[in-house]
């Protein structure tokens, strides 16, 4: 019906089987995400510091883990200084060195999930190398943000598309991976169901290969059927 059709298609410019349009579709209905006045979406577009720091207002209302600061580079009439502001007080965001905080600098994936990561708290059960074993570009990603996405992962919380074994951690951003991101921070929470993907990465701790001494005797079944 094509009340149906215009339920399943909100933006022309994701389709019905986007990769992300489950993400994008359940943000933007509790108002975290929004279209352009055109009626786009604009799922590949690159999404800046302040913008992220606006969406995770929308997102998260935490008890501040420390005290504000004037970040030279936003300006008191800054369109987004008060989700700049409770994202730095919340532990998601923080400036660069010389207080500068960069908002209109594109937003790379790793500091995304780095951001998530550390603003909830999120700390991996597993040697972070071993973790982040699972990525085939996993020397690219930068020493700071190692430990975070390593927790990140064991969360549920990346998700790489097209190819699940890419983090592709320098990379900026795309507002549809944002999405995808945000959403999974919140399903760690759980405060949303989980999405049905293929793309969001996993880590197991098992099997593992073990060295058994020479000599070690073990009990052994089989069907002869299956031989």
């Amino acid at each position: 019906s094509p009340a149906a059709s215009a339920q399943t298609v909100r933006f022309p410019d994701v389709s019905s089987n986007h990769w992300a349009k489950s993400y994008i579709d359940a943000l933007v209905s509790q108002g975290v995400l929004a279209g352009f006045p055109d009626g786009s979406f604009r799922p590949d577009a690159p999404v800046t510091r302040a913008q992220f720091s606006s969406m995770l207002q929308a997102v998260y209302a935490k008890s501040p883990v420390r005290g504000s600061v004037n970040f030279a580079d936003v300006p008191n009439n800054h369109w987004a200084k008060t989700s700049i502001q409770n994202s730095y007080r919340m532990g998601f965001l923080s400036g660069y060195p010389g207080n500068v905080f960069a908002p209109e600098q594109n937003i790379p994936r790793e500091q995304v999930l780095v951001s998530l990561a550390n603003g909830l708290n999120y700390q991996s059960s597993a040697a972070t190398n071993d973790v982040l074993s699972i990525y085939s570009d996993q020397g690219s990603i930068s020493n700071f943000a190692r430990p975070a996405i390593a927790a990140a992962t064991e969360k549920g919380m990346v998700v790489n598309y097209p190819s699940l074994s890419f983090l592709n951690p320098g990379r900026n951003a795309t507002r549809a991976e944002v999405a995808a991101f945000l959403y999974q921070a919140l399903r760690s929470e759980g405060r949303v169901s989980a999405v049905n993907s293929s793309y969001v990465a996993s880590y197991n701790a098992s099997p593992r290969n073990y060295r058994l001494a020479a000599g070690t005797s073990l009990p052994v079944t089989y069907a002869r059927d299956q031989i």
